[in-house]
């Protein structure tokens, strides 16, 4: 019996702790990746998926031309900071693409659940990325830190 309590309770334990999620995603991966937030406007939201679309596709323009449409339509929407965000990424405007994910963080709530979660972690692995290409080093450990703390 008392094996079996020993057990459980190591059992417990190794579930309770809390294990580091990996924040290296390459830039690949992130500017392909589409947000699961929706705007809460139809237009805007055919407008968010639209532009996700053209820039998985490379039409960075395109993408561009249909998210600040989008902002115009919801301009407090997350979801459209940040698609803007991986689309300047892959641009290699990495101030512009630091500054929308800034703004991306900055909508969301301090504890962030479900995709909300999801967003502001990618929020700031944008903006990781985005000092790494400037040569801010220190600046990118600080984003990724944050990245963890959001996961």
């Amino acid at each position: 019996m008392k094996a079996w309590c020993v057990m459980l309770l190591v059992l417990w334990v190794s579930a309770c702790a809390v294990r580091p999620v990996d924040t290296e995603i390459s830039d690949q991966d992130l500017i392909e990746s589409e947000s699961s937030l929706l705007t809460g406007v139809p237009a805007a939201d055919n407008l968010l998926q639209q532009g996700e679309s053209a820039r998985q596709r490379g039409e960075y323009g395109v993408a561009v031309n249909h998210l600040e449409r989008g902002i115009r339509m919801a301009p407090r929407s997350p979801a459209l900071y940040l698609a803007l965000a991986k689309t300047r990424l892959a641009m290699g405007e990495y101030g512009s693409a630091a500054q929308m994910a800034q703004r991306t963080v900055s909508l969301l709530p301090a504890a962030p659940r479900g995709a909300e979660q999801t967003a502001k972690a990618e929020a700031w692995i944008v903006i990781a990325q985005s000092r790494e290409k400037q040569g801010d080093t220190a600046g990118a450990a600080n984003a990724r830190a944050n990245a963890q703390a959001v996961w």
